[in-house]
């Protein structure tokens, strides 16, 4: 048997077999990284809390993927109370895990959830292991910036001064954005000959164009004479969810709103519809994989959001699905994120700024009403995905960090 020449040792909270987007993420990476037969990778979980409830063994293997489930509970993720248990119990596990080990394996992490990454730094300081971090969103700033704390807060003061320090230690430090990349370098100037910026990634072989006709979803839900524009996937902190409902409320001639997914920010789409006639809207939860690849290209025009402020805080990964799948999209987004640099550099869609009703009301129409405008910016995202976001090409830039 060949004797593998590298290690990829990733420990991250949500892994293989839930289907939430850090997930699927990085177990898209993790098997394009595996298939690679120099290559030994090595993931430690905890026990699945979001799309599944099933506890798994203590190993086991999937994609050439040694994945080790960590003593933790899993309590499903809308008890506020049980998501901090799952935390706390995984990340005492990891702690007490990694005391013990001799291991030198230079190990990955990500900023979900937030406070991991920070702790593990300082264990890898002190055991003199390299560690490598990757930033998917920014907190305490990210609080901060929507007003739920205060930047003189004791707490978050505290947390920033520990942020610095622990991405002080860091080996390599990667960004998925460029507006992430500003605001790091900016917050943390010791580091930049360290950091490195890396976009989120799609897997190729999972979602492509359909003819919308014939797309099982749409066949499936009768949309087949319908104009649809989608909202998918989390519907988070950082969204913001409240225009589209409004827009949703105006009742555009043949358009139809189909919002699939779910998330803290849910309530406030349902709000704004809820004293409405709602034929025009199409709520669905969470979709498995297989499903998404279908209602992902279930719509001519696709959305996405960031509330006004949070350029360099976090990027909504569903716009590279939406680019897979040939789809404009609509950006709601503030002009200096890393998503309004894609849609303009890649020409794949148009950019509204954040809480601008009757922006997002013109856009719509323009892209409804032109049908080769709406198929050029599809064909350009698609060609820009498999230029630069597919999984294959972003797991060679991972593999040059394994390598050094």
């Amino acid at each position: 048997m060949k004797k593998k020449q590298s290690k990829f040792f990733l420990i991250t909270q949500v892994f293989y077999p839930d289907e939430v987007s850090t997930a699927n993420l990085f177990t898209n990476l993790c098997s394009k990284i595996a298939e690679n037969e120099e290559i030994d990778v090595k993931v430690w979980c905890a026990q699945p809390s979001y799309s599944c409830l099933e506890r798994q063994p203590k190993r086991i293997e999937y994609n050439n993927i040694n994945i080790s489930f960590l003593a933790s509970t899993n309590f499903k993720k809308d008890l506020i109370l049980g998501r901090l248990l799952n935390y706390l119990t995984f990340t005492f596990s990891v702690v007490l895990k990694l005391m013990f080990s001799r291991d030198k394996t230079p190990v990955f992490t990500h900023t979900t959830p937030p406070t991991l990454g920070i702790i593990l730094a300082f264990i890898f300081w002190i055991k003199k292991r390299k560690f490598n971090y990757v930033l998917l969103d920014i907190f305490p700033e990210g609080l901060v910036r929507l007003g739920r704390m205060n930047s003189k807060n004791m707490i978050v003061r505290f947390w920033n001064a520990s942020y610095r320090a622990a991405l002080k230690k860091c080996n390599h430090i990667i960004v998925i954005g460029r507006d992430m990349k500003k605001w790091l370098l900016e917050f943390c100037p010791e580091v930049s000959e360290r950091a490195h910026y890396i976009p989120i990634w799609q897997d190729e072989k999972l979602i492509n164009p359909k003819e919308y006709k014939s797309n099982p979803f749409v066949i499936q839900n009768k949309l087949e004479k319908k104009f649809v524009i989608q909202y998918s996937g989390n519907m988070g902190l950082w969204n913001e969810m409240e225009t589209f409902g409004k827009v949703a409320n105006q009742k555009l001639k043949d358009v139809v709103f189909l919002f699939i997914g779910g998330g803290m920010r849910k309530d406030e789409l349902l709000s704004t519809i809820n004293n409405h006639d709602p034929k025009n809207i199409l709520l669905f939860p969470f979709l498995s994989n297989n499903d998404y690849a279908n209602s992902v290209t279930a719509c001519h025009i696709a959305l996405v959001s960031l509330q006004k402020g949070l350029e360099g805080i976090a990027v909504p990964s569903k716009i590279i699905g939406i680019m897979a799948a040939g789809i404009p999209v609509i950006a709601l987004v503030p002009e200096e994120s890393e998503i309004a640099y894609i849609v303009k550099e890649d020409d794949c869609g148009i950019i509204v700024k954040p809480r601008d009703v009757e922006g997002l009301v013109r856009a719509i129409l323009l892209l409804k009403e032109n049908r080769e405008l709406r198929h050029m910016k599809g064909i350009n995202g698609r060609l820009a995905f498999e230029k630069k976001y597919t999984t294959e090409l972003i797991s060679k830039r991972y593999y040059q960090l394994i390598n050094e």
